[in-house]
């Protein structure tokens, strides 16, 4: 997108700018390259750039958790690791036990990777390419409406590929969300990989 339009785009209703989910309105004089643009029904403008880690600091982050306006994320960004930590090794997986009304975003190491909601398919999803040797960072932040219903899931660990099967060792990382959770709240975790 052109800065000219982008100009436009953001001063015609003082709509806001987000890269990768989040939050950036104080954002200048910085060029992106190799991202997706789209323009929300209220005028919002979401930088899709996987390749780019958002960052703000602790009293602009309280701030904007407020109105924080999170776009589903449907298809997988580009791989977004080091490209040292193999294919086919790493899964993130559900377990939906009759839930309702959880959505969940997964981040590793900056990068919105999915969004799991409630009562869709399981999701079965290769997280090697996203993720570095060494420490990660994984978060998980519900921003669901009235959550209810059984037990939400969400495991990552290793796991192989059989015959089209993927057996899953026992998780490194689980993440549990239930009715009496709250709707917006979410947890960071480390992950090593070696």
């Amino acid at each position: 997108m052109s800065p000219v339009l982008l100009a436009l785009a953001l001063n015609a209703n003082a709509a806001t700018l987000y890269v990768n989910g989040t939050p950036v309105d104080g954002l200048r004089n910085f060029e992106f390259t190799n991202v997706s643009v789209e323009v929300d029904e209220n005028g919002d403008v979401f930088i899709i750039a996987p390749q780019y880690n958002v960052s703000l600091g602790d009293q602009a982050e309280a701030k904007n958790k407020k109105k924080r306006k999170n776009k589903d994320v449907t298809t997988p960004p580009a791989p977004s690791g080091d490209g040292e930590v193999p294919a086919n090794r790493w899964w993130l997986i559900s377990e939906d036990n009759d839930t309702s009304g959880h959505v969940v975003d997964v981040t590793v190491n900056g990068t919105v990777i999915t969004t799991f909601k409630s009562g869709g398919k399981q999701l079965i999803m290769d997280v090697g390419p996203y993720l570095n040797m060494g420490e990660n960072t994984l978060d998980f932040v519900s921003r669901g409406d009235k959550p209810g219903g059984g037990a939400l899931f969400l495991y990552l660990g290793t796991g192989s590929v059989d015959a089209g099967r993927i057996s899953q060792d026992e998780p490194k990382i689980k993440f549990k969300r239930n009715a009496s959770s709250g709707a917006a709240d979410g947890e960071s975790m480390k992950l090593v990989v070696e």
